[in-house]
């Protein structure tokens, strides 16, 4: 099956089939921003002959149908389009405004500029036809008035405002330069009548810069790849985006819009209308994207396809798989967006009160936001069987092992089937998903989680919420009222200045690290300000008494005896164990002793970390979360 040709074609045919509308713009590609000087730079490469690339099209009226617009300048009433054009709307749109288009070329001062300037553009006859003369010297361009001034604009530089004036200047504009002959002529004419042509003989004088420069554009050939109807859509999709390097990268979104558009079908408008319903009604969700919510409809809509196949009795290799990669998407049709659509929206809704329920309560703080595109279709998918406890701590479960196992971070695509597939047969009685069965997590990971850009981090900090993590002044439990009256947020409990100014000081690698993290409210932190933890006890015992700050810092697991002496070691060592019994708690596997990981990395840097005896037979966590054995397990 040939996908594509490939032929010569001249410039002069190019410019007309733009012009009568049979080359248009497919409408995901951007506007035309080229500047003066490339503008420039390509017309003196082809006024000297020179490769300027190849231009791809795409045969219209097939499977493949984008909204489609005539290239900047042309007749929006156009003839039927009959090619779609992929790569070469720069080159082509500077060659259209500058040769064809009866009007000054509307562009920017600047690359990357924001002044808009509007140009004619003209070719330096005598300049061009001097060997001794650089080629870049004899393409100019003036304003839209024609006239060039200098002095701050008192004195005029250079007029081409009249036919008459251009022939004086020896100025053919662009526009006559693949049909030159009769703007030549008239030239001659002028010139003839003045009797003093610096050559003597005009007619051989503009004969020799026709040989020079205009055969160079009237005989100008573009090679033109075109894809036929039989190319997929992805293939076009991808190919568009490997040979248009110099542009933005297009979504799968733009794509998909301009496909739906043919059907006179804004996919953009609709979008955006979902898109502010939902980030006005629920912060969590202020970071969803549009391609996020296409791959949530793709991919509940690629499961339809396939039931519908299974049901029918098809044969395997006929039955469609489920999906929502950029090819899944890109094949989505309207009919099933609409479908799905309305039901997806409800399913982020309910997504972003399941987020509520896990103390998640800002996009910032979305552990994965791509893991919402799964969880959204599973409310849609599972529906009123997430009504029982049982089917959320099921929920639950899942993903919370998505987040400390950090499934989400790199290729993820497959994974959202699985997750559509597995966990749903999960909350229905089956067995665990892949996903929860091969999650783990390490001590270690602990060391290194120091910001919000771990997936980890994020998920950490909500969970202790979740768990427990009291206000510190009232010791009440922490809800998105309290988080979002008091202006909780995750804090260092070993102050960053105490920290650097300790003896011998605490290393950035560990004072930062969610370990020395918990979330306090605002007024809090600012009484812990820069102080030892032994003088900000002192503060607060002001206004909490003594049982109760007991209280308070154990629902942080944080040892009140490590605050009282500043042993940011012992604190260290019993909150990092801490921290992973609650995560192995929260994955629903078995407890493992790894104090020996954090004493290790206190000891490297120098901290004393003596409260435990790593020989005893039986430790016990001092901060009342459990005991083991030397096998690692719990000891009743």
């Amino acid at each position: 099956m040939e996908t594509f040709t490939a032929i010569p074609i001249s410039l002069k045919t190019l410019l007309e089939q733009l012009d009568n509308g049979k080359v248009q713009l497919p409408d995901f590609q951007r506007g035309w921003v080229w500047d003066d000087d490339r503008i420039r730079s390509l017309l003196i490469s082809i006024s000297r002959g020179f490769p300027v690339g190849a231009v791809m099209t795409l045969d219209a009226g097939g499977d493949i149908r984008f909204q489609s617009r005539p290239i900047e300048g042309a007749d929006p009433m156009s003839s039927q389009v009959e090619y779609y054009l992929l790569d070469g709307q720069q080159r082509l749109t500077s060659l259209y405004q500058t040769m064809r288009y009866e009007g000054p070329v509307q562009t920017r001062d600047r690359p990357g500029g924001n002044r808009i300037i509007k140009r004619w553009y003209y070719v330096d006859i005598k300049k061009a036809i001097d060997p001794l003369i650089d080629r870049e010297e004899t393409i100019i361009s003036v304003p839209e008035d024609r006239v060039v001034r200098s002095n701050f604009g008192r004195d005029v530089k250079l007029d081409l405002s009249s036919k008459d004036h251009e022939y004086e200047h020896h100025m053919i504009p662009t526009e006559d330069v693949i049909d030159g002959m009769g703007w030549g002529f008239n030239y001659a004419q002028y010139w003839i009548k003045r009797g003093r042509h610096p050559d003597n003989n005009p007619f051989n004088f503009f004969e020799r810069f026709t040989k020079c420069v205009l055969d160079n554009f009237s005989e100008y050939k573009l090679p033109v790849i075109n894809l036929t109807r039989e190319t997929p859509k992805e293939a076009v999709c991808t190919v568009f985006e490997k040979v248009n390097t110099g542009g933005v990268t297009l979504s799968v979104f733009e794509l998909v819009t301009a496909s739906f558009a043919a059907d006179d079908f804004s996919l953009r408008d609709d979008w955006e209308i979902r898109r502010k319903r939902l980030h006005s009604e629920y912060g969590v969700l202020q970071g969803l994207q549009s391609d996020q919510f296409l791959q949530a409809v793709t991919l509940l809509a690629t499961q339809a396809r396939h039931r519908e196949a299974v049901a029918e009795g098809r044969p395997p290799n006929q039955i469609p798989g489920i999906g929502c990669k950029r090819a899944d998407i890109l094949n989505l049709r309207l009919d099933e967006y609409r479908e799905w659509a309305e039901q997806v929206e409800n399913g982020f809704r309910k997504a972003a009160k399941f987020l509520h329920g896990q103390y998640v309560f800002t996009a910032r703080d979305v552990p994965y936001g791509t893991q919402l595109v799964p969880l959204a279709a599973l409310c849609v998918e599972l529906g009123n069987d997430l009504a029982t406890a049982n089917a959320q701590e099921k929920l639950n479960h899942w993903f919370w092992c998505g987040v400390f196992s950090e499934a989400y971070g790199g290729s993820i695509e497959t994974q959202f089937v699985l997750d559509l597939l597995q966990v749903a047969g999960y909350v229905r009685g089956d067995s665990e998903p892949t996903l929860v069965t091969q999650a783990n997590f390490i001590a270690g990971r602990l060391l290194s989680l120091r910001t919000r850009n771990s997936a980890a981090y994020k998920g950490l900090y909500a969970l202790q919420m979740k768990n427990g993590a009291a206000d510190w002044i009232s010791g009440e439990p922490l809800t998105i009222a309290t988080w979002h009256d008091e202006g909780i947020d995750i804090h260092h409990v070993f102050p960053v200045a105490w920290c650097r100014s300790a003896d011998p000081p605490i290393p950035g690698g560990l004072y930062d690290s969610i370990i020395n993290k918990t979330p306090i409210d605002a007024v809090t932190n600012r009484k812990l300000g820069g102080h030892a933890p032994s003088r900000y006890l002192t503060r607060l015992r002001r206004d909490i008494d003594d049982d109760r700050l007991h209280r308070i810092l154990e629902a942080h697991w944080i040892s009140r005896h490590a605050l009282e002496h500043d042993r940011f070691g012992d604190f260290f060592v019993e909150r990092g164990q801490a921290m992973l019994d609650l995560i192995n708690r929260t994955m629903h596997k078995p407890a493992v002793d790894s104090r020996e990981v954090f004493r290790t990395a206190v000891g490297t840097a120098g901290l004393p970390a003596e409260q435990y005896d790593s020989n005893d037979d039986v430790e016990y966590d001092p901060i009342g979360q459990g005991a083991y054995g030397d096998d690692g397990v719990p000891v009743a």
